[in-house]
């Protein structure tokens, strides 16, 4: 039997997610007295944090009938959990300053007895630094972690090479079975020694497909038309009915935000969709300008004016059309604090820099759509704002690789800035 590791839990683990204190089988993890008495501060937030602090609150009292904290408690895992009350700053360097921090770690160099090597667990950057410098293991802690290295991550696009008859074939039926493994709806580059290239999207069956909308030459969407094949590729999945949820990253300028809006005004005016929802987390790339005056709608418009200068690019400029859709309801502006319990039927949802919601807050969004709905994720992985996520704790980077098998879902990456020589530029060595 493997030997059991001790965690020390850290505040910052358990507010990470409300699962995280779940993440520890076949474990014993101490939580010292002091991180649930910082948590007790945080269980009135009205978001995940609350959400978290609230959660753990409540398992802790239902372990209560099971046997006692001060002790431990088994789960089903096999995972044990204690609280520990007696840290004690005496085993710390002289001079340290009595805070919960270094009560935390003192915790852990308590519990450091014999062979046990206990590892203070902690997303708190600086408090790793401090373990390490007094010997004290320690780790980060990740709940949905997607691929670190983004260049092995799923991009939607894979490059084949096949011989003329395979791609003669192609062409005059618009199919072919090569007999290869593809993810459901992937976006396929097919080239031959004699004809360039061709360009394919892999059906359920694992047949490649000729494009149905975006392979002919003049296609164009709302006067918008595709620059190159990934645009193709992404214009093909935003207007495939048949696929619920489109993700779309790429770099500044890459066309992300024009083509999804084009799309779905195309889709608006042709009855497919009932309305278009926009929305974007508000996580600042600097210093927040403090708290904006108005109702909901104008609390979001400098949140979303990028799309919004789309918009008025797709409809030249048509301000008096904008506000007209915006009035009858056919465009509706959408907080991410005010989405869980709403239902979300025959709406094509628009979620802007994506790349800085977390996995919780992806579900909680993805949980709202309803029948003949299309929710499209887009973000630049590479431009996260918010402090306490990554590339690959970003809740965009995890939906790409958890739904890169599901039948009803794409996922393209935009690989040619279009913005401009400069943007493009500064998107790659900066």
């Amino acid at each position: 039997m493997a030997k059991r590791k001790t965690f020390v839990l850290d505040t910052s683990v358990i507010l990470y997610h409300e699962d995280s204190i779940h993440g520890f089988p076949n474990s014993d993890v101490v939580i010292p007295i002091e991180v649930l008495e910082e948590i007790d501060k945080f269980k009135t937030r009205l978001d995940s944090v609350g959400n978290a602090a609230s959660y753990v609150n409540r398992f802790l009292d239902d372990l209560r009938c099971k046997g006692n904290l001060n002790s431990g408690v088994r789960l089903n895992s096999g995972q044990e959990i204690s609280v520990f009350c007696d840290s004690d700053l005496s085993v710390m360097p002289d001079g340290v300053e009595d805070c919960n921090d270094n009560r935390i770690m003192s915790v852990a160099k308590i519990l450091a007895t014999g062979k046990r090597r206990p590892i203070l667990v902690t997303r708190d950057i600086s408090m790793r630094v401090r373990c390490d410098s007094l010997n004290i293991p320690s780790e980060n802690y990740y709940k949905e972690k997607a691929i670190v290295d983004r260049k092995g991550a799923y991009g939607g696009v894979s490059v084949i090479h096949i011989s003329q008859e395979e791609m003669d074939s192609f062409y005059s039926s618009g199919k072919i079975d090569l007999e290869r493994q593809f993810y459901p709806n992937e976006c396929v580059v097919m080239k031959s020694e004699v004809r360039s290239s061709a360009l394919a999207i892999s059906n359920n069956d694992n047949t490649l497909r000729k494009l149905y909308t975006a392979s002919q030459g003049s296609f164009q969407v709302q006067g918008i038309m595709p620059r190159s094949k990934e645009q193709r590729f992404a214009f093909e999945l935003l207007l495939d009915p048949d696929i619920s949820m489109v993700t779309l990253t790429g770099m500044a300028g890459s066309g992300k935000t024009l083509l999804s809006v084009s799309a779905a005004i195309d889709q608006l005016s042709q009855n497919k969709y009932d309305k278009v929802i926009i929305s974007r987390p508000v996580h600042s790339m600097s210093k927040d300008i403090g708290y904006l005056p108005g109702s909901k709608e104008e609390k979001m418009l400098p949140w979303l004016q990028p799309i919004f200068d789309n918009l008025h690019y797709v409809f030249k400029n048509g301000d008096g059309y904008i506000k007209l859709l915006m009035d009858k309801g056919k465009i509706e502006i959408e907080a991410l604090t005010h989405i869980r319990g709403r239902s979300l039927p025959n709406t094509f949802f628009i979620l802007d820099e994506a790349q800085n919601i977390t996995i919780h807050e992806a579900k909680a969004l993805l949980t709202r759509m309803g029948e003949n709905s299309k929710i499209v994720l887009l973000g630049d992985l590479q431009q996260i704002d918010s402090p306490h996520l990554d590339t690959s704790t970003s809740g965009l980077a995890t939906v790409v690789e958890l739904f890169k098998d599901f039948e009803l879902s794409g996922h393209i990456t935009l690989l040619k800035g279009e913005r401009s020589p400069l943007a493009t530029y500064a998107a790659k060595i900066m």
